[in-house]
């Protein structure tokens, strides 16, 4: 058993309330749907737009939804009743997301294929629900990453495939307490973590003032990463969180400062971010959890993969509100145990190697697609012998700006998902901190949260 107070007592309530968490979301007479809308821009998309050529990085992923929500307290424009008051917020937010569509109208349309989005104006599922049971119980339930996923419509985020086929998918829930949360799942097919952000600022701020113009954002399509010979008939990445639990941790400001401050000492990286150590160590606890839950207790070869933002990188440089997937990779390998000061010093090496390069020509993604392709096989994958973790830095992504007229958000979160060996990271509320999510396979989670090393720099988020 882990020594600590706070794993002693994790065990204890784990054991008291995963069946409670289960029942809680699963429970029919919890969440009732109230309304269910399409919302089509407000003006037509030209027909010189109909047809949004979907990049090789796009076709690459699989029709994967990134799904984010955001929690605020009571709004303060208080209505007569629950009802009305939904409704209002409803009104209010189909509108606003109408005017947004208009320049960000590829999410309303529909794929034609893999490598195709017809722009044909259907718009985006918008659902409206009431959830009887107040927002403090979700955001402090010991099983929070389960219990949130209330919010989010039922079996979407990180699905492969939906019947229904919008890009877009709404959901506004309204709590007893009076408290709201607005979650939007977009299609990973037309833009990575940074459209996404894009868009729902530029959502929240037509919502809070409706005279607000949206900037037109330049939507890049295939013009940057074309497909050489012809569209990939399927997607190559696929989501899939089968026989996995997700964790999130917090890692407080003064923590990361004091772990950065170490590891600067002992590596001699001038200046480490919040990323490169905290990536670092959770990489470090996950392939000792592994280890520690096979037969032979080694470590064995595995390797970290960082998702890297290449709108930057190019040249000449794209501007940030450039919509679609403009990814690349860098990783750093590991066939012993793990030293995190050598680990910090080999993350740095690959981004200023990454900085160097050509990311068009040059792009490690693009180019372990179409090596992996060759070979017969999915790319990064793995073996018994070997495991490959995966990294988003989601660090300085405004998540908490966001404000639709009600203020910064209580609480930001992203669904559990979408595959094992996963580590997201953003911004904890002040900005200084990091909150990470944490996906592994079952067997290894137990081991992974126990680790002296982790705990000494992170909490659970339980409560907080």
């Amino acid at each position: 058993m882990c020594p600590s107070k706070w794993r002693r007592q994790s065990i204890y309530i784990s054991s008291l309330t995963m069946a409670t968490a289960s029942a809680l979301l699963s429970s029919p007479s919890l969440v009732s749907i109230c309304d269910k809308s399409f919302i089509k821009p407000s003006c037509l998309t030209p027909p010189k737009l109909r047809l949004h050529k979907l990049s090789f990085v796009d076709q690459f992923l699989s029709n994967k939804y990134i799904p984010v929500a955001f929690f605020y307290p009571k709004p303060q424009r208080e209505e007569s009743n629950n009802n009305s008051q939904l409704s209002h917020i409803a009104d209010l937010l189909q509108r606003s997301l109408s005017q947004t569509l208009v320049s960000y109208y590829p999410y309303a349309g529909k794929l034609r294929d893999n490598a195709t989005v017809e722009c044909n104006d259907i718009g985006a599922e918008f659902l409206s629900v009431q959830i009887k049971y107040p927002m403090s119980e979700i955001l402090n339930h010991p099983h929070a990453t389960d219990a949130e996923s209330i919010v989010f419509p039922k079996d979407l985020p990180w699905k492969n495939n939906y019947e229904g086929g919008n890009l877009l998918v709404v959901q506004l829930s309204k709590f007893d307490c009076g408290g709201i949360a607005i979650s939007a799942c977009l299609s990973h097919k037309i833009g990575d973590g940074s459209s996404v952000i894009n868009f729902l600022n530029d959502w929240a701020n037509v919502t809070r003032d409706h005279t607000f113009v949206v900037p037109s954002p330049r939507f890049v399509g295939d013009s940057i990463f074309p497909s050489q010979n012809g569209p990939l008939i399927a997607p190559q990445s696929m989501s899939n969180v089968s026989e996995c639990v997700q964790k999130r941790l917090i890692f407080p400001a003064a923590k990361v400062d004091a772990l950065r401050a170490k590891i600067a000492v002992e590596s001699g990286v001038e200046n480490p971010t919040r990323a490169e150590v905290v990536s670092a160590l959770l990489y470090k606890c996950a392939t000792k959890s592994k280890a520690a839950a096979s037969s032979s207790g080694n470590i064995q070869p595995s390797r970290l993969v960082h998702y890297l933002n290449v709108r930057t990188m190019m040249k000449p440089r794209l501007p940030r509100s450039t919509i679609g997937n403009l990814l690349s990779v860098f990783s750093t390998a590991a066939t012993q145990d793990i030293e995190l000061p050598r680990m910090v010093r080999n993350l740095r090496k690959e981004v200023e190697v990454a900085y160097k390069k050509d990311q068009v020509e040059q792009n490690e993604l693009v180019l372990e697609v179409v090596e992996s392709m060759k070979k017969g096989k999915l790319p990064f994958e793995e073996n018994d012998e070997n495991s490959t973790y995966f990294c988003s830095n989601l660090c300085k992504f405004p998540f908490y700006s966001v404000d639709f007229g009600w203020g910064k958000p209580e609480r930001v979160c992203i669904a559990n998902g979408p595959s094992k060996n996963y580590f997201f990271l953003k911004d904890y509320k002040t900005r200084r901190g990091v909150e990470a999510q944490v996906m592994l396979q079952k067997q290894h989670m137990s081991a992974f949260e126990c680790d002296e090393e982790l705990l000494q720099f992170a909490s659970s988020s339980s409560g907080v």
